[in-house]
This record gives C-alpha cells, structure tokens and sequence, in this order.
C-alpha cells in the first residue's frame, strides 16, 4: 500500500446492500439540466493550490489525492458534462509539467457505449482487489509506464444495472512512470474518491464501509504460466484430460478477483494462444453481446467456430454478465468440451460478482 492511501481512508464500494438509486426523477433533472449545460459549451474551471481545487469539479475532486500524484506547484481543474458522460480534469500548466494530468469521466453503468465511445480497460489490465470491481492497465503502449487507466464499477443498489461506471486517464511526466506501486495506488485513490463524491452528489448511495485502495499490481506483461499451475481466472477451467486433447499447457491469466473485464488464455506448451475465455461486465457485458458471432452454449446449434456465449443477471452496476469462449484458431472441434469449460469459466466469474447461475 502506499504512504498515501495508509493517510487516509478510502471508503469501499457497497456490495450489494444499497437501494434502488433513488434520483429517477432526479436524475432526469440531471440530464435534461445538465444537457442544456453541455449544449452551451459550459463549463467550470479552477486553478492554483488553494482551496479553489478543493472545488473543482463541482466540489468533487479529491484535490488532496490528485496533489499527491502530480505534485507541481499550479494545477488547473475544469468540469464538463459531456453525452458520453460527466468529465472532470486536471492538468498541469505548460511548463511545469509538460501534458501531465488527469482526466476522469462518470456515467450510467446501465448506458450502452456510443459506437465511438467505448472505454477500453487496456492491455493486460489487473484487477484492483480489495472488494473493488475494477481494474489498473498502462493507458498507452507508446508512452509505456507514463500514462495509467483506472477502471471502476460502483453500485448504486442492488437491482441489475443500477450503478456506474467510473473511469481515469493519467499521465506522468519529469521520469515518474506507473510502474511505481504508489503512483499507482495514488491514482485509483483520486479516481475512487472522486467517484464516491459525484455519487452522493448525484443520489446513488454507493459509499460505505472504511476500506482503503489496496497494493495495485502492475499489469500483465507475460502472464503464462504451466496449466498445472493455475491459480485465477484459468483455475479448474479445464481438466486434464481435455486440455490434452486440445493440445493446451500453459495459461495466461489474472487474479480470480472482480473486474470490469476478465479474461483466461489456454496456450500450447510453446504459449500460442489456443482458446480465449473472456468475462464482460456493465456496459462492456452490453457491449459484448451486441457483437454477432456466438451461440448460446446451452442451445442445440453447433458454431463452426467454437465461439459460444451465456449470460448471467448480477446485481448493481454489474448488469448483466456475458461470458465467452473463442477458439483462436476460429476451428473447433470438441463442442461439448468447449460448452462445458466455458460453463466452469463462467461460474466461477459470476460467483465473485454475485451473479445468478449463468444460462
């Protein structure tokens, strides 16, 4: 954990404890208020090291976790609510820091993405533990450990869909990188808070309990591993016998903890990728089953390719979990295998999310 968030405390999302977010009408006047706002261009800005950071972004920056990652002596702060989602910035001025910054954005976990607007979690992203469904991936491959993205899933209640979907782009300059734990932590830290303020600001209940961001591990590189020896998300997908006649030895996985998306590679001794499990909550779940292809892995049809798909209702800002095998080779064979290993994959991701049984 880093010095930082051992300071202060980070409340922890609710799981599933909270009621219906209560702001319907509330938040229609949210919306029709604030699409008038983004329609005039209108935003609010802040700038210096006061107390004007404190309220930026509508009062719901946390200015004293975003101060310990870009710790320059001027910062700027500006708020906008935008059709893809409420945005709130932070930049250093040109000089003191190059483009440093940070730039979080909160919407409707329930809100399907625009066709230009989805927000990918990256490229080998973690998940963050510590009761969190999100997850931790360095944000650009060009600019390596410089640039970070946090992904975060809030519950606003227990009924499916009620939540949201925070998200953080950073990015460090003057040699700091991502590859450092705490900047890390420092990162997710100002993401969470951030987030839990718009929350309450907003009516979704979803603060609660006095949890702190965890040690954020550093995303995945390489992560193949023997099959014998999985440990998280690739754990009892298949057994022995059946990873023998698919020709399978080793994984590339993550930790079995709550996240956005979720993914589990079945490689060749050599490590080429074989067959892709891949778990998709939220708007990404959305995402995923408006993508053609799959099959219902309890229905009589036989895909060509191996790709099958189910599906499972979870509470919150989960939504609605979609689970899904590819075979990377697009040739499948052994269908009833394929059915059964996405089965186990699938119970298993649903289980951590609380999800009901997928079908």
């Amino acid at each position: 954990m880093s010095e930082d968030s051992r300071d202060q405390a980070t409340p922890a999302p609710r799981r599933r404890r909270g009621a219906r977010l209560t702001a319907v009408a509330a938040a229609a006047a949210v919306v029709v208020a604030g699409g008038a706002f983004w329609l005039s261009g209108g935003y609010d800005a802040w700038s210096g090291t006061g107390t004007a950071l404190e309220d930026a972004c509508e009062g719901d920056l946390a200015a004293g976790r975003v101060r310990a990652l870009l710790p320059d002596s001027g910062l700027t702060a500006s708020s906008e609510l935008r059709q893809d989602g409420w945005y709130c910035s932070v930049s250093v001025p040109d000089g003191a820091g190059g483009d440093a910054g940070v730039e979080m954005r909160m919407r409707n976990a329930e809100e399907p993405f625009g066709p230009d607007a989805s927000i990918a979690p990256g490229e080998g992203a973690v998940p963050l533990g510590g009761g969190w469904t999100g997850s931790f991936s360095y944000g650009d491959e060009d600019a390596g450990g410089s640039r970070g993205r946090v992904v975060l899933l809030l519950d606003c209640g227990a009924e499916s869909g009620d939540g949201l979907l925070a998200t953080a782009d950073g990015r460090l300059v003057g040699g700091r990188s991502f590859e450092d734990g705490a900047a890390r932590a420092r990162l997710v830290s100002a993401l969470a808070d951030t987030a839990l303020s718009y929350a309450r600001r907003t009516g979704c209940d979803a603060a609660g309990g006095t949890g702190r961001v965890p040690e954020v591990a550093a995303p995945v590189v390489d992560a193949r591993r023997p099959l014998a020896k999985a440990s998280g998300t690739c754990r009892g997908v298949v057994d022995a016998a059946t990873a023998r006649r698919w020709g399978a030895g080793t994984v590339a996985e993550t930790a079995a903890q709550p996240a956005p998306v979720e993914r589990c590679v079945l490689g060749s001794g050599l490590g080429t990728p074989l067959y892709t499990f891949t778990a998709s909550y939220g708007p990404y779940g959305e995402a995923a089953l408006s993508g053609g292809g799959a099959l219902p892995a309890a229905g009589k049809a036989v895909s060509p390719k191996g790709h099958y798909r189910m599906t499972a209702t979870c509470p919150g800002a989960d939504g609605t979990g979609v689970y899904e095998i590819t075979p990377d080779d697009g040739l499948a064979l052994d269908h009833a295998s394929l059915r059964e290993a996405l089965g186990s994959f699938a119970a298993a991701s649903a289980a951590l999310h609380d999800c009901w049984p997928p079908a």
